[in-house]
């Protein structure tokens, strides 16, 4: 491997003043392209010289079939080829998804900014003019295969941690999927206790909290469960015919003790004559439940929030709408919560906004209904989360 230094009868620019990088040398497979012999043959004992492994094309279309029989970490490709010249061959490797990582150093002849200019737009990673001195050959080599280098660690890196995201995602889906059964049996202990016989207002107290903390739970199981079906494919909606004034009218009643508690208004608005959905129901109903139980619990005691179904009549969707006159959202915040596990601070004593899951399940279940979930706010005003469902899904999919 050279270390950079002169040796004796070295034709290669030996100036004290060009100083190569400190970086160690890399060696690698070297593919050198030249349709003029005694230049192939020049550039293949200096690459050779310097430690590097080499194969030789004679012209654009044998380098082609070498790429595809082989790997390389280098090309050096002439230019000025008959046939398939070394535009060609360029864009080639850089079209080809096995070989576009290659760094490849054009050689030419011309030393010309349009030349330069078209070999750096169709990917090249460098452009060096015959005759060339080696020394700039070496270091311009050495810059190319150093990219390679990073740019297939950072390929191996990147590669590990999807096994290990995954490896992530199977252990909490086992862990998450396991805990649900336990938690429903105590969940319908404590409901059986508190059923059971009378018991003093402490007593009952603690029973509802209970209660409360261990549906809160159960719901995020639900939530986290449906999310990882959905990221991985193995959900499928089931269709039906819905009633979007029956949808909203279940949503309600399934919060209204929640809101009365909170001595929150929860207020149905639904247009006449809506048209029919067709989709998932149980899912679009968790969507509704999802939105007014985040609106309930971020609107002070004595708040309305507004569940509204209407049609647009343009896009052919119903738009549903869960606005409440709670503390807002910041603005840069709005695309973070409908990630998983994405919290939003609020302005009270920097409490969090949920766990981060209910509204990923909330914009995954839309999307897969072909809609589009959003939200609008302003702090200390309140916010407007708003989803739209096709109001005419296929009726094929609806079954007998």
């Amino acid at each position: 491997m050279n270390d950079g230094s002169p040796r004796s009868g070295d034709s290669r620019d030996s100036s004290p003043n060009v100083q190569l990088s400190a970086r160690p040398s890399l060696t690698g497979d070297v593919l050198i392209v030249d349709d003029m012999a005694t230049i192939r043959m020049t550039l293949a004992r200096h690459v050779r010289h310097l430690g590097h492994r080499v194969s030789l094309a004679e012209d654009g279309r044998r380098a082609v079939e070498l790429l595809a029989a082989q790997s390389f970490d280098l090309v050096l490709l002439d230019i000025m080829m008959p046939d398939m010249d070394g535009y060609a061959v360029l864009e080639h490797i850089k079209a080809d998804p096995h070989t576009h990582e290659i760094p490849v150093l054009m050689i030419s002849g011309l030393d010309e900014l349009q030349s330069v200019v078209r070999c750096i737009k169709h990917g090249a990673d460098d452009y060096l003019t015959k005759p060339f001195q080696l020394t700039l050959l070496e270091a311009r080599i050495q810059a190319c295969l150093q990219k390679k280098h990073l740019w297939s660690e950072l390929k191996d890196r990147y590669q590990q941690l999807q096994k290990l995201e995954r490896l992530r995602d199977s252990l909490t889906h086992m862990i998450v999927h396991d805990m649900r059964t336990p938690l429903t049996s105590l969940l319908t202990g404590i409901q059986t206790v508190e059923a059971a016989g009378v018991l003093n207002e402490l007593q009952r107290e603690c029973l509802e909290m209970s209660i409360a903390g261990g549906q809160v739970l159960l719901a995020m199981i639900n939530d986290l469960l449906d999310i990882s079906k959905m990221e991985d494919g193995s959900m499928h909606l089931e269709y039906s015919r819905i009633d979007p004034a029956v949808l909203v009218e279940h949503s309600i009643q399934q919060v209204a003790p929640l809101g009365a508690n909170c001595g929150l208004n929860v207020i149905p608005v639904v247009d006449e004559h809506l048209p029919e959905l067709v989709g998932d129901a149980d899912k679009i109903r968790r969507v509704l439940v999802n939105l007014l139980g985040n609106a309930i619990k971020f609107t002070p005691d004595g708040g309305t929030i507004t569940l509204r179904a209407q049609y647009e009549t343009e896009s052919k969707h119903t738009l549903f709408s869960v606005h409440d006159t709670g503390e807002g959202i910041p603005q840069e915040a709005f695309d973070r919560i409908f990630e998983k596990f994405g919290q939003v601070e609020t302005r009270k004593a920097g409490r969090k906004m949920s766990s981060g899951l209910g509204l990923t399940f909330c914009k995954m279940a839309v999307e897969a209904h072909g809609g589009t979930i959003w939200v609008q706010s302003v702090l200390g005003r309140g916010s407007t989360f708003r989803f739209t469902i096709p109001a005419a899904n296929d009726p094929s999919l609806v079954s007998p």
